[in-house]
């Protein structure tokens, strides 16, 4: 336990910078992901293992989403194993950390875990209401189509932060300064929280609920994406 006590502590020191990070992020999975960096490093897991342990997790959050029965629960147990397998994507750069083994391959390895994950989740949403969700005929084509228009927005706004922070990268010669965080900015982000949608799915027993809170979700979303990918543009040009 010593191992993992001196862990979570150097953990603790020692976080990334708290700009341009939703309150969710910042007072629930970063601090989880911490716990789980300490315990994995205990453990000896990699930091590429621990990438690989999310992704699982994260899929088997999806396949209860698409193959369990239509009953209350079958959504917490999807909330509450996706929010497991964020908290291990927070964990995964924090063993790398502890351990000096950071890469470019590790890296990759999360990026592409990410990339794969946002258009998962959508899809078997997508799936789910399909095969398994009850909902008015009327509302029903609506209901197929959000998943789609989310998957979308997830896809283009994740790609480009992405791609923004690496153009950042080549460019610069010294690091940036740190800017003042913003408590206003951190709630505005709170929508585009992965850890937000996946708590959502807490919902999905109760369709009408989960399909309002999923379109409000997605609007929410749609609106940050103009105004960061205008951000973007303009910082680059």
């Amino acid at each position: 336990m010593s191992t993992f006590s001196t862990a979570l502590a150097d953990l603790t020191r020692a976080q990334k910078p708290k700009r341009g990070v939703s309150l969710y992020s910042r007072f629930i999975n970063r601090p989880l992901g911490r716990v789980f960096a300490a315990a994995c490093y205990a453990l000896r897991f990699t930091a590429n293992q621990v990438t690989v342990t999310s992704a699982l997790v994260t899929a088997g959050a999806l396949a209860v989403l698409i193959l369990a029965p239509a009953v209350w629960w079958r959504g917490i147990l999807v909330a509450a194993l996706l929010v497991l397998g964020f908290a291990l994507d927070s964990a995964d750069g924090q063993v790398s950390r502890l351990t000096r083994t950071s890469s470019k391959a590790g890296e990759w390895l999360d990026h592409v875990v990410d990339a794969g994950k946002m258009v998962a989740v959508h899809g078997c949403v997508l799936v789910a209401f399909f095969v398994s969700t009850p909902m008015p005929s009327g509302i029903r084509p609506f209901a197929l189509v959000m998943p789609l228009a989310f998957q979308l927005v997830a896809v283009v706004m994740f790609a480009g932060g992405v791609i923004v922070e690496l153009l950042a990268r080549i460019g610069a010669t010294v690091p940036a300064p740190a800017r003042p965080t913003s408590a206003a900015r951190a709630l505005a982000l709170l929508p585009a929280d992965f850890g937000v949608l996946s708590l959502s799915f807490a919902l999905f027993g109760w369709p009408p609920v989960f399909l309002t809170v999923y379109a409000l979700l997605l609007l929410a979303n749609l609106m940050i994406a103009v105004l960061l990918l205008g951000k973007w543009f303009r910082e680059l040009s």
